[in-house]
């Protein structure tokens, strides 16, 4: 006898990341985070912290107000588009006593126009707008490209019998017959309804291009957004392409590092492209799934065993010269992950989440007593006696 049992289908989705209110500027944000710290029972003199940021310049004063506050360079986590390298958390562990994290993907912000996803990069002569993280915004621009295109081939209709149609090219449908490979592919079971055979029928078809006519339910939401069918060839369904109504089937087009990027995305690419700022969306998606894989790195490992560690993740903001101001960065804290040395209860190991960890950090004072002044050491450096280096 056949088992007819199956397991239900479990959907993943990243939760909510706030945005509103919770940006930190670095140079608040970075004395704060030493001091949470101290707090935590670390100990002035033997903290030694590591990022991973992107290899972006305008990543360089969050680094530069690390060191300073820290009073020590931070080691390298880092990966293309703020991915975290977890192989380097034994090499990180041997260069301290209390560990600290800091792993933040970046989007550029434009205070002119409240738009992200750009930034003026002021050694650039003439047009100098790029976007602001070149890895990420790479990874995604296919699928953004694949879905504003399936916008305008996809059209909404009403036929003279009253009928509310959808009408798209053959390309975009993942038939029984002819399965797609790989590209964009239309989730028609969420817009119209098969028949009791589970079988989805056309009202009619053209060389390019197959039509059916909309589920009840489909043209019910539709018209409770206020849409308006209109006849004849009707119009492209453009933005009511939402992210639940398509997914894609790839064959990964990256080959380096940034590949990894491109599989953890893949699944929330509906809803990266879909989104008003793709870039922000996308950015905000990776630091979810960074912090979930890291913090099981780090569980799961021996490296910081024993050991004070505090890793915390965020969202870089980059915001380009304004008016008579330099570049400069925010912090949006996302989570954060608590390791206090011989201690192996869930209160000595645990996650902050990102209100709680916001308020946490918001408490802390925004003066370090401990921080170094930069200047002077290199001046110090600059004074240093000249050693004779050979190499026998």
């Amino acid at each position: 006898m056949l088992n007819k049992f199956r397991e239900p289908y479990i959907v993943r989705e990243v939760a909510p990341f706030k945005v509103d209110g919770l940006a930190i500027p670095y140079p608040e944000f970075v004395p704060k985070l030493y001091n949470f710290c101290k707090e935590l029972g670390f100990h002035k003199g033997y903290i030694m912290p590591s990022r991973a940021f992107c290899s972006d310049e305008n990543q360089g004063l969050p680094i530069i107000l690390i060191t300073k506050h820290f009073g020590i360079f931070p080691f390298n986590h880092g990966r293309v588009g703020g991915m975290l390298a977890v192989d380097r958390h034994g090499p990180h562990s041997h260069h301290g006593d209390d560990l600290v994290i800091i792993q933040a993907t970046h989007v550029g912000y434009d205070p002119n126009t409240g738009e992200y996803g750009t930034y003026h990069r002021p050694h650039i002569s003439g047009d100098n707008t790029c976007v602001s993280c070149g890895k990420l915004t790479h990874v995604i621009t296919p699928y953004v490209n694949r879905y504003h295109l399936a916008r305008d081939r996809i059209f909404l209709s009403k036929d003279a019998q009253g009928r509310c149609l959808i009408t798209s090219k053959a390309s975009f449908i993942d038939f029984g017959s002819h399965p797609l490979e790989q590209g964009f592919v239309l989730k028609l079971s969420n817009m119209v309804d098969a028949n009791n055979q589970r079988v989805i029928h056309p009202v009619s078809s053209s060389s390019t291009t197959q039509t059916y006519e909309v589920s009840p339910s489909f043209q019910k939401r539709l018209e409770n957004q206020g849409y308006e069918w209109k006849t004849g060839q009707g119009e492209s369904i453009g933005e009511r392409l939402t992210s639940d109504l398509f997914f894609f089937k790839d064959k990964f087009h990256e080959t380096d590092d940034s590949l990894l990027l491109e599989r953890q995305l893949i699944e929330f690419m509906p809803d990266i492209v879909s989104a008003k700022y793709p870039s922000l969306r996308a950015a905000k998606t990776t630091i979810q799934l960074e912090f979930a894989r890291v913090v099981e790195s780090i569980r799961r490992g021996d490296e910081y065993r024993g050991r004070n560690l505090l890793y915390i993740s965020g969202l870089n903001i980059d915001i380009p010269e304004y008016e008579s101001f330099p570049p400069h960065n925010y912090f949006i804290p996302w989570a954060a992950h608590v390791q206090l040395q011989d201690c192996s209860s869930e209160k000595c190991m645990h996650p902050i989440e990102q209100e709680d960890l916001f308020a946490k950090l918001m408490a802390q004072d925004s003066l370090n007593p401990d921080q170094i002044d930069l200047k002077e050491n290199i001046k110090r450096m600059l004074g240093a006696p000249r050693f004779d280096i050979r190499a026998t």
